[in-house]
């Protein structure tokens, strides 16, 4: 086990569902406020004056309403820059979520609608969201890093050969292991000749050598 890449891959997935679930929860929680209303028909009247600043606009209409049969018409006199989206659990209390106010362009936009909306500041959904997806991705990268850690075999450990005089060679608690020693090529001894005998019977002092002579004595 790889104690480091599994304790990395543990903290991970604990980090990413803290960050998840609290992601979770503040997207869950989003709907129209005091804070993020930007225009209110009941109060602001049918045109709504965009200054730039926001970037994600969303429109609800107050109280709970049918959103398919509801009519949103926001415009410039030239294109229609509503899109509505009834098929979105948005919903909060005391308004239903009819859909997106794409603009970009900072001007004037005239309302037509059955009943009374608002428009809200929807950028608070920006961090929430990429913490709500990022949140998953890193669990189950952490999840991967836990198995792998997990799995992942300790490193081999060192093998200790030890070799006898007589070419034995054997392992500490393992099976002795025979190292094969070639035969050595068969001396060639050269026979001892034997001793001569005939210095034994030469003297070796040479006073006692009668010398030889050539002549020949005659006999009578």
């Amino acid at each position: 086990m790889n104690k480091g890449l599994a304790i990395a891959g543990g903290v991970m997935m604990v980090f990413s569902i803290l960050v998840f679930f609290v992601s979770l929860i503040a997207v869950m929680g989003h709907g129209p406020d005091s804070e993020n209303i930007l225009h209110d028909t009941a109060t602001d009247g049918m045109t709504f004056t965009y200054d730039g600043e926001a970037s994600l606009l969303e429109v609800y209409a107050k109280g709970d309403v049918d959103c398919y049969s509801f009519t949103v018409s926001i415009t410039d006199e030239m294109l229609e820059y509503f899109w509505p989206n009834c098929e979105s659990d948005a919903n909060d209390d005391g308004y239903t979520y009819l859909g997106d106010l794409e603009v970009y362009t900072p001007g004037n936009y005239d309302i037509v609608v059955d009943d009374d909306i608002v428009i809200i500041d929807a950028d608070g959904l920006i961090l929430p969201g990429l913490s709500f997806c990022g949140g998953g991705v890193c669990c189950l990268v952490g999840l991967v890093l836990l198995i792998v850690g997990l799995a992942a075999g300790n490193k081999a450990p060192q093998v200790l050969v030890f070799q006898q005089p007589e070419g034995t060679m054997y392992q500490p608690n393992q099976t002795t292991v025979h190292q094969y020693i070639p035969p050595s090529a068969p001396v060639h001894h050269q026979p001892t000749p034997p001793e001569s005998s005939f210095s034994d019977e030469i003297p070796t002092d040479a006073s006692t050598v009668e010398p030889f002579s050539f002549e020949h004595k005659n006999q009578p």
